[in-house]
């Protein structure tokens, strides 16, 4: 793996880490997709989107984002207003499924 600087990703906010959704980098490449992954994982932020789809980096540590807290902040709302997160997947996918009445299903792999 090798780390290149991150011209190429336009509308870069230091307090943004990256992008939270990897379909708004301007440059749709490997590379831009690596670095926009390892910045937001330095600094912490282990989910990031594809679209409706959440990435997720193994931290190798405990983190404090999983209580009860986490799980209200979460609940109720879309998912792109919060940070990413599983838990704005997993509530996403459950509200969907009581208002269609559809089965549904999370892979993680």
């Amino acid at each position: 793996f090798i780390y290149h600087p991150l011209p190429t990703m336009a509308g870069y906010n230091a307090e943004e880490v990256g992008k939270n959704d990897f379909v708004l980098l301007d440059d749709i490449s490997m590379s831009a997709f690596m670095n926009n992954l390892q910045l937001r994982f330095k600094k912490g932020k282990i989910y990031t989107y594809i679209g409706e789809v959440v990435v997720s980096m193994n931290p190798y540590r405990p983190m404090n984002i999983y209580d009860r807290q986490y799980i209200q902040d979460y609940k109720g709302r879309e998912m792109y207003e919060r940070e990413p997160h599983i838990f704005a997947l997993s509530d996403a996918v459950y509200r969907n499924m009581k208002r269609t009445g559809h089965n549904s299903c999370i892979v993680i792999s």
